[in-house]
């Protein structure tokens, strides 16, 4: 017996159409500017089937948001193996470029919702640290919530402060300065960033000193006096 066909209106590629209208609007204006009837307008439907197919602006974000960190944790899943420099082309891609605006609207957005998109990049970057990435291992701390913290803070730092990057690079776009930044990102990442570290019995306050005013017990101790 045949199934019969999807209206063109409740088909899946119409709620698809919806939801990369409401990423693009959201990622240009805003969510609290951006209007359902915008969206409807910009997909080409009426404002009551994006309420057909979302119920309402809130679930509509939350399909946004999914979307979104699923399709640019992807595009890095495929392209792990890549140099560093390959990683730019992120930057460069329209969709791309597009999900990324959005990620950057979500993250500064002081709503529950915002803040619900940054928990849950902290989760996924724990589960990372846990099971691996595309065959990479990351080195593992007793506080994995803390260290995955520190790791979403310093991905998301060139996004978040773009116009302040390009100012001090003298960039003109964020993947010109992306190409500046990601051989070094990687290095971080790859390296650490001390070439050389001070041996502990050097470092002032260190628990290896002697206490303030006893001699240093590598020196040899002064020589005795002879009878006088």
């Amino acid at each position: 017996m045949r199934s019969k066909p999807h209206s063109p209106h409740t088909a899946p590629q119409t709620a698809e159409r919806i939801r990369d209208a409401a990423i693009s609007e959201f990622a240009a204006h805003g969510f609290a500017a951006t209007t359902v009837r915008r969206i409807a307008a910009v997909a080409e439907v009426s404002p009551g089937l994006v309420i057909h197919h979302f119920d309402n602006k809130d679930n509509l974000r939350r399909a946004c948001d999914e979307y979104v960190f699923g399709s640019i944790t992807e595009y890095k899943r495929q392209r792990a193996g890549a140099s560093p420099l390959a990683a730019v082309e992120m930057f460069r891609d329209d969709t791309m470029r597009v999900h990324l605006e959005y990620l950057i609207t979500s993250l500064l957005d002081p709503s529950e919702q915002g803040q619900r998109f940054f928990d849950y990049y902290v989760d996924s970057l724990e589960t990372i640290i846990r099971e691996g990435f595309a065959g990479y291992h990351l080195r593992r701390t007793e506080d994995t919530r803390a260290q995955a913290t520190v790791l979403a803070i310093l991905g998301l730092a060139p996004l978040l402060l773009e116009s302040r990057v390009r100012h001090a690079l003298g960039t003109t776009d964020l993947p010109s300065s992306m190409a500046r930044l990601t051989p070094y990102l990687s290095q971080v990442y790859q390296q650490g960033i001390f070439e050389r570290t001070p041996a502990p019995s050097a470092t002032p306050g260190s628990p290896h000193d002697p206490p303030a005013g006893d001699p240093d017990p590598a020196s040899p101790p002064p020589p005795a006096e002879g009878p006088s």
